[in-house]
């Protein structure tokens, strides 16, 4: 949690801003990512009974509204479900790629800026402090310590950050779906 603290000291305003937008944006991509899971379980049921397309609530209406879009027999119930599963995971698949996009975007930007804060202060120095510091010693602290704290803090932390998310998110499902399961 200190880490934590420190990186969010570095970040300005925007940059603060666009941090809780991208974990708004992670919360999403773990929501989706447990939808894209979740339909996967009622396909799979049905493959293996056929029988629960009449027999389970939800099914049966789910199958009469289909036959509206032309969806007549069990087999052609089964390809549509099949096809919606497929379209769910290519959202699910497609969202997650736009979040690991805008991390790598977001941690970029905040290893550029904070290098840039950093060059900026070093050259409103007074002429007398540099003549005492070693010039590849600034050099280091610009090029390496930046890219250490973002690629050794900030990118670890934000992927921590989603993969709790999603594993939250399935724990969630699994308790909904079986809770002696789940337990088990």
């Amino acid at each position: 949690m200190e880490l934590l603290k420190k990186i969010i000291f570095f970040f300005n305003k925007k940059q603060k801003k666009q941090a809780i937008f991208l974990l708004a944006m992670t919360i999403l991509m773990a929501l989706m990512d447990m939808l894209g899971v979740a339909s996967i379980m009622p396909f799979i049921a049905v493959l293996g009974n056929p029988e629960l397309i009449q027999t389970n609530s939800i099914l049966s209406v789910v199958f009469k509204t289909s036959m509206t879009f032309g969806v007549t027999t069990t087999n052609d119930f089964l390809f549509a479900l099949g096809i919606f599963v497929f379209i769910m995971l290519i959202i699910s698949l497609s969202f997650k790629a736009l979040i690991v996009y805008l991390q790598a975007n977001f941690s970029q930007m905040c290893e550029f800026s904070i290098g840039k804060r950093l060059i900026e202060t070093y050259l409103h120095q007074p002429y007398s402090w540099f003549l005492s510091r070693n010039s590849s010693e600034l050099s280091k602290n610009i090029l390496s310590e930046v890219e250490e704290i973002i690629g050794a803090g900030l990118n670890p932390m934000m992927n921590l950050i989603t993969q709790f998310l999603v594993v939250i998110t399935l724990i969630v499902l699994l308790i909904l779906v079986d809770l002696k399961l789940t337990i088990t």
